[in-house]
């Protein structure tokens, strides 16, 4: 809380230049006035003139008193709401802005005008980061932050992969399909791919990645591309995926690149009604070209050894 700030030198001056004012008026009542009262005049007026000052010095006073209480009402209401908030949150929440605030402290005991400004940006991007996630909304730096970390916490995922399918066969994809097997057998997660593909695409490398999603215990379609009509062929320009968390919220992921232009296009989630109704219109779009994985590999058997 602020401390009461030292009077300033008029607000001393009030009493010594009223004390002086006042003898002054019974001075002057003395040397105008005449015959014996003079005197006891010139003393009521000395003494009025003390009293009025005593009362004026007294009203300042008060108001300065009111001034000083409001302020520190202020700053106590900011230190209870801060406090009610804190109380509020949950006991993760209140663990991170302990260590925040011991940090804070810290770089600003260093007083380096270098940290200080950085300080200044980070805060600034981590507020409008929580900004965007508590509006349901958040930029996904690169396409494998969605990736094992959240797969537990969802009920349901529907996914079109219909760009950089060279993923599944170049090994990059063996942790995520090792996280993906777990999530389905062990923690509930319902797991639909729609995987687009081309003819020349479909060889036996990739007849292998369809036999290890369906062993996985995905539900996997398979969409040829060349078979999508020109005027359908537009829900195949990205990949997305509509799903469902623990807590019943339906959002969509739109992933971003694997290259060094990840941060140009760094995909997202949100929970923006438009963006889900859009991609349920794009599934539902490609429903009538999905063949299922497991009678495309009927068609297609795997050679016997030997």
């Amino acid at each position: 809380m602020a401390e009461r700030k030292p009077a300033v030198p008029w607000q001393r001056g009030r009493l010594v230049f009223g004390g002086l004012l006042s003898v002054a008026l019974g001075a002057l009542t003395v040397v105008a006035g005449l015959g014996g009262t003079t005197g006891r005049l010139a003393l009521l007026v000395t003494l009025a003139g003390v009293i009025l000052t005593l009362v004026v010095d007294a009203f300042f006073r008060r108001e300065e008193s009111i001034h000083h209480d409001q302020n520190q009402l202020t700053e106590i209401s900011a230190a209870l709401a801060i406090t009610k908030s804190l109380a509020d949150a949950p006991a993760e929440c209140q663990a991170f802005v302990r260590e925040i605030a011991e940090q804070w402290i810290r770089i600003d005991d260093r007083n380096s005008a270098i940290l200080l400004k950085l300080r200044e940006a980070r805060q600034r991007a981590f507020t409008e980061d929580m900004r965007d996630l508590a509006n349901g909304q958040s930029p996904l730096g690169r396409r494998q932050e969605f990736r094992p970390g959240i797969l537990p916490e969802l009920t349901k995922m529907t996914a079109l992969s219909a760009t950089g399918n060279d993923y599944w066969w170049t090994g990059r994809d063996t942790t995520y399909l090792a996280a993906e097997r777990s999530a389905v057998t062990g923690g509930g997660l319902t797991l639909h791919r729609i995987l687009v593909l081309s003819n020349s695409e479909l060889d036996g490398a990739m007849l292998g990645v369809l036999r290890e999603q369906l062993d996985a215990g995905i539900l996997l379609d398979v969409v040829i591309r060349d078979d999508v009509s020109p005027l359908d062929q537009k829900c195949l320009t990205g990949d997305r995926a509509l799903v469902t968390d623990k807590g019943g919220i339906v959002g969509v992921v739109i992933p971003g690149n694997d290259g060094e232009d990840a941060m140009v296009d760094a995909g997202h989630f949100t929970i923006n009604e438009d963006r889900i109704e859009n991609t349920r219109d794009i599934l539902q779009t490609l429903a009538p070209y999905r063949t299922p994985a497991a009678d495309l590999l009927k068609r297609h058997p795997e050679p016997e050894d030997g």
